[in-house]
């Protein structure tokens, strides 16, 4: 019996240290960039070697942008059990907020890892977690955040960029190789190469030619084309039931709801493999297309939009996104 009580006062001694990395993923129920939460969700999920949940203020459901569906948070901030190893900060509706800047301040100082997607940048430079740092954002918002927030070293050349015990990205689509980087420093490469394997992904690759997104004249000739369109819009069902792909779900809504020739919606509501919750709208339009989504890899959809609205719209697209797309790649 002594042994026994002897052998269980280790085991529990030895939980913390055997427990899975817990990331938390930030969300809001006033909006959230879709690719920006899904993927590092999708990626982390599909190891099995990391605890992954969605974390917002409350559990309404959150809207997902751009597109039309919501997802359900998985917890809230106050039924957290145990400190998060790594927070992920995704661009939010809106990128301050007090409270949630707080907050993520008490956890860096606690020795969290904080990860920030595309425009959530913005999010860390408001709560003073950039100063003195180097990072980089989407494409977009760089020469506006660069003003705002001069103490930052911001950077194009890298589609993520790790300084000490935070990491920022650059656009929305560098949230996957990132996804992928984060997992082999959590779980080593094994785990992250078999990972990638299994969702089609290609390694994660780090250098960017960040300064060859910009607006062009194709790019804005291709954007006017499709705002001047807008008013015939096709609909189109991203179709998902119980079991869909995450990352595939979100590379479809994300990218069929940025061609400007189109809107995008969930089909119905549905819960994912990896434990996911879409909800699609309470009313939906009739569907002009139907999307089944099976590839997560942002090519194979921006190939499919080009095959539908031509190559200038899924370049344009792909430059909404930060896509190596956009750059013949």
């Amino acid at each position: 019996m002594l042994r026994l009580f002897a052998f269980l006062f280790v085991l529990l001694a030895a939980a913390p240290a055997l427990a899975k990395p817990l990331v938390v993923i930030l969300a809001d129920p006033r909006g959230v960039e879709t690719t920006d939460l899904i993927a590092p969700y999708a990626v982390l999920a599909e190891s099995g070697a990391v605890e992954v949940k969605i974390v917002a203020p409350s559990l309404a459901p959150v809207r997902l942008m751009p597109g039309r569906a919501w997802v359900r948070p998985q917890t809230t901030y106050a039924d957290l059990r145990r400190r998060p190893d790594v927070i992920v900060v995704p661009f939010l509706m809106p990128p301050y907020d007090p409270a949630r800047d707080a907050w993520l301040r008490e956890q860096a100082r606690a020795g969290a890892r904080i990860v920030s997607i595309c425009a959530g940048a913005e999010t860390l430079a408001r709560a003073g977690l950039l100063d003195g740092r180097t990072a980089t954002t989407h494409w977009y918002e760089m020469n506006r955040l660069a003003k705002a927030f001069p103490k930052v070293r911001w950077r194009r050349d890298q589609r993520w960029i790790v300084d000490g015990a935070v990491t920022t990205t650059a656009g929305v689509t560098a949230s996957i190789p990132a996804s992928l980087a984060l997992l082999r420093d959590l779980a080593g490469e094994d785990v992250m190469r078999t990972t990638a394997a299994r969702l089609n992904l290609p390694l994660p690759v780090q250098p960017h030619n960040g300064a060859a997104f910009r607006v062009t004249r194709d790019a804005a000739l291709s954007g006017l084309s499709g705002w001047m369109n807008a008013w015939r819009a096709e609909k189109v069902s991203i179709r998902i039931a119980d079991g869909f792909d995450d990352l595939a779900f979100a590379t479809a809504l994300d990218a069929w709801s940025r061609t400007n020739r189109s809107e995008a919606f969930a089909s119905r509501d549905a819960t994912s493999r990896r434990g996911l919750t879409i909800i699609a709208p309470a009313k939906s339009p009739r569907a002009d297309r139907v999307i089944d989504p099976r590839d997560g890899d942002p090519t194979a959809t921006l190939n499919a939009i080009a095959a539908a609205y031509g190559k200038a719209t899924a370049r344009y697209v792909a430059l909404t996104l930060e896509h190596p797309y956009w750059l013949g790649q």
